[in-house]
């Protein structure tokens, strides 16, 4: 497939990856976003807009030194896009900042959060506590219409 080439909407779709969190690793989950959001159908500014956020989201939790593990987990519903970043905590390290914090904090006049919550249809932040004390944020966007 070209990267011009639509592709018709898929059916069904579910990847779930885990990686170090080091920002050398956002090339791969910046590409399985990619290939993810092209197999939904989503026209090219949706798709670019969503990409973006996703990306700046992303970027901000591998800079931060506060994760040992990120995932990244795309899926669809019947209705809709589903992208969970998970944030995990190293078991040594103390929690430092929340991905809520971490997403509120500015880049020069507006937040990866703000962002987020204009382009997605839902964000929904946490923490999931227990051995994995992962924080995640929750992103769904509704699938375009079939053609």
């Amino acid at each position: 497939m070209g990267d011009d080439e639509q592709q018709p909407p898929m059916s069904a779709l579910c990847l779930d990856v885990t990686l170090p969190c080091e920002v050398r690793y956002l090339p791969v989950l910046n590409r399985l976003a990619e290939q993810a959001v092209d197999y939904t159908g989503y026209d090219k500014m949706v798709r670019a807009e969503m990409l973006r956020v996703v990306e700046a989201a992303v970027r901000r939790v591998l800079d931060s030194e506060a994760y040992q593990k990120v995932g990244l987990r795309l899926a669809t519903t019947d209705s809709d896009m589903l992208i969970r970043i998970r944030c995990f905590h190293a078991a040594t390290v103390e929690r430092s900042m929340s991905i809520e914090q971490l997403l509120s904090k500015a880049d020069a006049d507006e937040t990866p959060l703000g962002r987020l919550r204009q382009v997605m249809t839902t964000v929904t932040l946490g923490c999931e506590e227990g051995e994995d004390r992962a924080d995640f944020c929750e992103l769904t966007k509704a699938l375009p219409k079939a053609l």
